[in-house]
């Protein structure tokens, strides 16, 4: 049963286009444990009207993008479809749920024109545009719909893993994971990737994960893949192998500039040719109109003639 959320605060819009916006409140929060452990900072929920048309929104803030991916996984109905919007977005007959940024959007009997997602977006506070984890692009492939969940601490662990325990997961060394279901139901394997910051913690942990009873490990450089309770080992290992770190190197590029282009160098060596030459001539014109004005001045210039000592011919 969902429990009442934190503290109201103005986040959605008083207006979208035609639509009015009505009293609001704090939006329920379907797991108050998991969720506040997501980060979960702020909720609204509110009813928009226009003329005798109306629907329901719900708006949460989390501290990062983690946190409104991770609702989102669990949040969206299990038979939603993805849908192209800004950011993350499922929708079924009922509900439209989308991630964007920090924030988590869930739409009752109304899916939003583009537009009118993009105002409400760009009129909330605090709005984050922090990415968004990559974990799931290593879960083996064709997962049981809507069984992705995201795992950040102890609490979401107990929730949707609960074989593994804190300890072995180890969440001082920053660890976060995806997990997802696969197979039927009634035989399905939970196989969940753990990352660390670093390869040796993964090395570290690997002995914690492997001591899991009736599980199957397996370490891929920062990532440790867990099969929990497999249907049979043959599945297990299947499944295990799709799961491959590959590092991203990322070389720097050479921008091209000015000082690249060869024609460039020339007009520029020209150019200061130029300034020479002027420096040159306006010197000349400096000196020639001192020498001028001492002579006026009574200056006799006999200091400045040339002294020939007449030495050829002499032994």
């Amino acid at each position: 049963m969902a429990l009442p959320a934190l503290a109201i605060a103005a986040m959605l819009p008083d207006t979208i286009g035609d639509w009015k916006k009505g009293p609001a409140t704090p939006a329920a929060v379907p797991d108050q444990k998991v969720w506040h452990e997501y980060g979960l900072q702020d909720s609204e929920t509110t009813e928009y009207t226009a003329g005798a048309r109306k629907f329901g929104v719900s708006a949460y803030r989390f501290a990062d993008g983690t946190g409104a991916y991770a609702a989102f996984e669990a949040a969206k109905p299990a038979d939603a479809n993805p849908i192209s919007v800004t950011g993350l977005g499922a929708a079924d007959a009922k509900e439209e749920v989308v991630a964007v940024g920090n924030y988590l959007f869930i739409f009752n009997a109304y899916q939003p024109k583009p537009e009118e997602l993009n105002h409400i977006v760009g009129t909330v506070p605090e709005y984050d545009q922090s990415p968004w984890p990559d974990l799931a692009k290593y879960l083996p492939a064709d997962p049981i719909p809507d069984s992705q969940r995201y795992i950040t601490g102890p609490d979401s662990l107990a929730k949707f893993a609960p074989s593994i325990s804190p300890s072995t997961a180890a969440f001082h060394f920053n660890a976060e994971a995806e997990l997802a279901k696969y197979g039927k139901p009634g035989k399905e394997t939970t196989v969940a990737v753990f990352s660390y910051p670093t390869m040796e913690m993964a090395r570290d942990r690997l002995a914690h994960f492997q001591a899991i009873p009736k599980a199957m490990v397996k370490r891929t450089g920062p990532l440790i893949a867990v099969a929990l309770d497999p249907v049979n080992a043959d599945e297990a290992e299947r499944l295990l192998s799709q799961v491959k770190f590959q590092a991203q190197i990322t070389v720097p590029e050479h921008v091209p500039t000015l000082k690249d282009n060869p024609a460039n160098l020339f007009l520029n060596i020209f150019i200061l040719c130029l300034v020479l030459a002027g420096f040159c001539v306006l010197s000349g014109l400096v000196v020639g109109g001192i020498r001028i004005l001492f002579r006026r001045a009574g200056a006799s210039g006999d200091g400045d003639s040339m002294i020939s000592l007449h030495l050829s011919g002499r032994p």
